[in-house]
């Protein structure tokens, strides 16, 4: 039970710095007046349509024939119109269709950006941050407290033992 609380409470305490730094860097990127940039264009904040790497193939790379292809050009397969990851994906954004907006990879996106559907929820994923600031940041707290206690009472025994 010992061993188990000691690695409880590492683990927790690592974890806790990287919830931390994932909070307040997703905070910022949600609400980027708060360190002094301007307000995204139609209020969406950092997250543009286009902006995550769905996979294409990168521009300007060659085939077995040495021809350069485009993004949306002629693939290593000879299929033209769509990049390979679009064929391989179909449920991605941008590889036609209805434009994932119901695949499990558009409701992501839409919570990354602060959206349940339809509903503009941001207020909302600013507040969970901020929760998780508060969390993380006491339960480092805390953590030190503990690890401050456990070398005093060890500092103590031993003490105790050599006089």
């Amino acid at each position: 039970m010992k061993k188990t609380r000691k690695a409880h409470l590492w683990i927790g305490l690592i974890c806790s710095i990287f919830i931390l730094i994932e909070s307040v860097t997703g905070l910022l990127m949600n609400e980027p007046w708060l360190i002094g940039q301007t307000q995204m264009e139609g209020n969406k904040g950092n997250f543009q349509p286009g902006q995550f790497n769905r996979g294409a193939m990168q521009q300007g790379t060659t085939t077995n024939s040495g021809q350069t292809q485009a993004q949306t050009g002629t693939n290593a397969n000879g299929q033209t119109g769509q990049t390979a990851a679009q064929n391989q994906f179909p449920g991605r954004p941008g590889a036609g269709g209805e434009g994932g907006t119901t695949s499990i990879t558009g409701i992501i996106r839409g919570l990354h950006e602060g959206k349940i559907g339809t509903t503009n929820v941001k207020w909302l994923v600013d507040l969970v941050a901020i929760a998780l600031i508060f969390l993380t940041g006491s339960g480092i707290y805390l953590s030190m407290k503990v690890l401050k206690a456990d070398k005093k009472r060890r500092k103590r025994n031993t003490d105790g033992q050599v006089a």
